[in-house]
C-alpha cells in the first residue's frame, strides 16, 4: 500500500528545496543586474571624462605640439579605459543573462515540484475517497447480509 503522507512529505521537501533555489537564484540575478548598472555607470563616467578632456583641450587657444601630443596620449589612455569599461559592461550583461536563465530554470523546477505536491495530494484524496466507497460498500453488503439472515430466521 502507498504511504501517501510520506509521498506528500517527499514532494513537499522537493518543493521547498526548489523554492530555496529560486530565492538564491533571484538574489544572484539581482546582484548581476547591480553589476550591470555599476559597469554602465563606470562606462558613462569614462565616456564623459573623454569628452570633457577634449573640451578642455579646445578651450586652450594656443597649444604647442608637445601639448597636443600629451592631449592625444591622454586621449588614448581614456579610449583604452572606455574600451575596458565596454568589455566590462558586456561581461556583466552576459553574466546577468546567465543568471536570468538559471532563475528561469529554477522557477520551472519549482513549478514542477509544486505540481508534484498537488498531484500527490489529489492522488491521496482519490485513494481516501475510494477507500471510503469500499468501506461503505462493505457496510452495505454486511447490512444486506444481516437483513437476509433476519429474514431467513423469521420464515417458518
Amino acid at each position: 500500500m502507498i504511504d501517501w503522507q510520506r509521498l506528500l512529505d517527499v514532494r513537499e521537501r522537493r518543493r521547498q528545496l526548489a523554492l530555496e533555489t529560486v530565492h538564491a537564484d533571484r538574489r544572484a540575478a539581482e546582484q548581476g543586474d547591480g553589476r550591470v548598472a555599476e559597469a554602465q555607470a563606470a562606462l558613462s563616467r569614462s565616456e564623459h571624462a573623454r569628452v570633457d578632456h577634449w573640451q578642455a583641450v579646445r578651450t586652450h587657444a594656443a597649444l604647442d605640439v608637445a601639448q597636443l601630443r600629451g592631449a592625444a596620449d591622454w586621449h588614448r589612455v581614456l579610449d583604452e579605459q572606455v574600451a575596458r569599461e565596454r568589455a566590462s559592461v558586456a561581461q556583466a550583461h552576459e553574466h546577468a543573462q546567465a543568471c536570468a536563465r538559471v532563475l528561469d530554470a529554477s522557477r520551472e523546477a519549482l513549478r514542477l515540484a509544486a505540481g508534484g505536491v498537488e498531484k500527490a495530494d489529489r492522488m491521496r484524496e482519490r485513494a481516501r475517497s475510494l477507500a471510503r466507497r469500499l468501506d461503505d460498500a462493505r457496510v452495505d453488503a454486511a447490512a444486506e447480509d444481516v437483513a437476509a439472515a433476519r429474514w431467513r430466521l423469521r420464515e417458518p
